[in-house]
């Protein structure tokens, strides 16, 4: 490290289809911070918007009541001149002597969000206006790769012969369906008799379908996309296939790694949220914590996270055990490294590497990937299919089969979001000039 952190936050869960998913990916950044640091806050926005604090957040028990327990503390965030940002631990005023909102300068925040505004852009942007580092991705970066089609015209500039390729599809809105549903239908069929059907800014799979263009279940299955997003991207159907993820980080100097390789195993040849999330067998790699053997901070492995760990903070010391029932996306089946020839793994993480830099991402981000297959399962093309700027459990099980443990990886990412938001603030310069004089007549 070469900074110590006065204080970090970790925010998830908001307003969105993946909220849960994002309380999982929480409580696991939190865990891992507490490895080499002692001053970490959880910082929980519920479904309505509203920020919390406090000890029970780190239990995840907690989330699974109506209301949340006695102990959490309803907060907010603040930009001061002197002190940068600032955590507000909103205190109840019981009296004319009741207790005062408790101040708590951050150094850095950890985004945890998957999915709406919280991956979408819109709170890595609240964030750069109050000049709060945080790892992950900045928020023009973040709103492009969240909308599908978007991220699909950004992949197809970059796409070439040797590199990758990106699937036939379409973007349709709901009131282009409603205003010519036969056109509509007509695009969808062009792309193929099996097409897959994607929200446009959604994740984790949720939403996600494919659909026969010759049943009558099309119009069936694009009505319940619409309850999703106002607006729908249809691909075609690759088969045989299989999907590869890799995900990348960028170091201090600018320069982007790739991790390793993995082949996610789907239940019925496309990854569901069932997969991802609700599948606790854990794979046959990767679904360990990333702490020591016999470490107080316990693992992430087939049966769930056990925390023993101590933390401090202004609140005082915690010393709990939690039990997580899962561990998202590090519970998911998978091959890794991923059974592919040494030519395909580089290709992938060359592709993965320029993408990266074409959406100018920043912290972890994953990209998913399908390599089409000819009947006898030789690999024969390359198509890119997602990017994740907050990927499910920060994808650390591939960072650790490249060699670098969770903790690690997130302290790495918080050198470059204190560089890059310092950077930011420099460049933030007034410029002087007589307009105002000119309309005063002064």
């Amino acid at each position: 490290m070469s900074f110590p952190p006065r204080h970090i936050l970790v925010l998830f869960g908001a307003p969105s289809p993946e909220h849960e998913v994002s309380i999982l990916t929480g409580l696991q950044v939190g865990h891992a911070l507490l490895e080499h640091h002692t001053h970490v806050s959880l910082g929980y926005v519920d479904k309505s918007g509203q920020l919390w604090t406090g000890d029970p957040l780190w239990n995840i028990h907690s989330y699974t009541k109506k209301i949340l327990p006695k102990g959490c503390i309803r907060a907010r965030l603040r930009k001061d001149a002197t002190k940068g940002g600032i955590l507000v631990q909103e205190r109840a005023k019981k009296g004319l002597f009741g207790a005062s909102d408790l101040d708590i300068a951050l150094d850095v925040a950890v985004l945890a969000f998957h999915g709406g505004d919280g991956e979408g852009g819109s709170w890595q942007g609240y964030l750069e206006s109050l000049a709060i580092p945080f790892v992950g991705s900045g928020s023009m970066s973040a709103s492009l790769a969240q909308d599908k089609s978007k991220a699909r015209a950004i992949a197809m500039a970059y796409a070439t012969p040797e590199s990758f390729s990106v699937a036939k599809g379409v973007t349709l809105s709901e009131k282009e369906w409603i205003t010519a549903p036969e056109l509509c239908e007509e695009k969808i069929v062009a792309l193929g008799k099996d097409v897959i059907l994607k929200p446009a800014r959604l994740g984790s799979s949720i939403g996600v379908e494919r659909v026969t263009t010759t049943s009558n279940q099309l119009k069936e299955a694009v009505e319940r996309g619409f309850q999703y997003d106002d607006r729908l991207v249809f691909e075609e159907r690759l088969s045989p296939m299989i999907e590869i993820n890799c995900s990348v980080r960028k170091r201090a100097d600018g320069s982007y790694e790739a991790s390793a390789c993995e082949q996610p195993i789907a239940s019925d040849g496309a990854l569901s949220f069932e997969d991802k999330y609700m599948n606790q067998d854990g794979g046959a790699t990767g679904a360990k914590f990333g702490t020591s053997s016999g470490s107080k901070q316990g693992s992430f492995g087939q049966k769930g996270f056990s925390a023993g760990a101590k933390h401090s903070h202004e609140q005082g010391k915690l010393g709990t055990s939690n039990d997580i029932d899962g561990s998202g996306m590090a519970s998911l089946k998978r091959l890794l490294p991923a059974p592919i020839e040494q030519a395909w793994t580089q290709r992938i993480q060359e592709a993965a590497v320029t993408l990266a830099e074409a959406f100018d991402t920043s912290g972890v981000v994953r990209f998913d990937f399908i390599l089409k297959t000819t009947k006898e399962g030789m690999l024969k093309e390359l198509y890119f299919n997602e990017c994740n700027t907050i990927p499910g459990s920060l994808s650390f099980y591939l960072w650790q089969e490249s060699g670098v443990s969770f903790p690690e990886l997130l302290d790495d990412a918080m050198v470059v979001a204190k560089q890059e938001m310092g950077a930011r603030i420099g460049r933030q310069k007034p410029f002087e000039s007589n307009l105002l004089k000119q309309y005063s007549g002064s």
